[in-house]
């Protein structure tokens, strides 16, 4: 598994190219989906951020972990056939089934349709920071104006999909809908504040670091909200992972990075792990 931050300039090109190349085909299966469940997708899909409102709901209602009934195991098929950004920003997905990621790719494509359509400003571009360790280097992000203000479009939906799921975060009806109106201000604005009003940043993102000096095998990087308002969660937390088996070591560096020596762990089991417990 290759992750955005790591590609080289020219394969981070070919990423872009290939989640663009994406948008439609995953667009028409979540139309092909609505049609098999009963709904109209014309009258669901009008292109208007309201619409959010009753697709979030219905996203939400047929969400399967990898072990459902009848749901697919990502890990059961070739990676080819995942999403390409599941497929540069995780190594194993434990909470979303591969119906569900296909889901969750034609809201992602919906989602890019309507705040495109009345976000003329907003453009495609390549994430770039001069920080090697900057979440979203090398991801597809929508831009507009000076191209500072980066947006993931698939980490927002993500992060509220598999904590409903696991049942550790609630996420109204009006969650997508609220997010698509900021982004298009925002994107209108030429550069804004829209991470202020609607996070889109995961609460903790996990790096496989075996290759790298230190001897540790993974480092978790907390976001703000939980490195600093719920610090003792996180202190509990680092507590009750040294206790697991096959745990060597959990050391939280400072507030907001957490190393781990779990040489038996898989990045894909510690991040599930964590997100059951966060």
């Amino acid at each position: 598994m290759t992750n955005y931050r790591d590609l080289t300039k020219s394969e981070a090109a070919a990423s872009l190219q290939e989640f663009l190349d994406e948008r439609g085909p995953a667009l028409s299966r979540l139309r092909e989906r609505l049609v098999a469940d009963g709904q109209d997708p014309a009258a669901l899909l009008d292109g208007t951020p309201e619409s959010f409102v009753p697709l979030w709901r219905w996203v939400l209602s047929r969400l399967t972990g990898p072990e459902a009934p009848g749901a697919t195991d990502p890990a059961s098929v070739p990676r080819e056939a995942w999403p390409s950004w599941e497929r540069y920003t995780v190594e194993e997905e434990g909470v979303l089934s591969l119906e569900s990621l296909t889901l969750m790719d034609g809201l992602v494509s919906y989602l890019a349709a309507v705040v495109l359509d009345r976000a003329p400003l907003a453009r495609w571009e390549i994430a770039r920071d001069r920080h090697k360790r900057y979440q979203f280097n090398n991801h597809p992000v929508l831009v507009s104006g000076t191209g500072e203000s980066h947006n993931f479009l698939p980490g927002f939906p993500m992060v509220h999909a598999c904590g409903v799921l696991l049942g550790v975060r609630e996420s109204p009806d009006d969650t997508m809908a609220v997010y698509a109106r900021d982004l298009i201000e925002q994107l209108n604005e030429g550069d804004g504040g829209i991470a202020e009003a609607t996070p889109a940043e995961p609460p903790f993102e996990i790096e496989d670091v075996r290759d790298e000096p230190g001897g540790y095998d993974f480092e978790i990087g907390l976001g703000d909200e939980i490195a600093h308002e719920r610090s003792a969660d996180v202190d509990r937390l680092v507590r009750q992972l040294s206790g697991e088996a096959g745990i060597n070591e959990v050391l939280r560096e400072d507030r907001e990075l957490i190393l781990v020596r779990a040489p038996e762990w898989s990045l894909g089991a510690l991040q599930t792990w964590i997100a059951q417990r966060l």
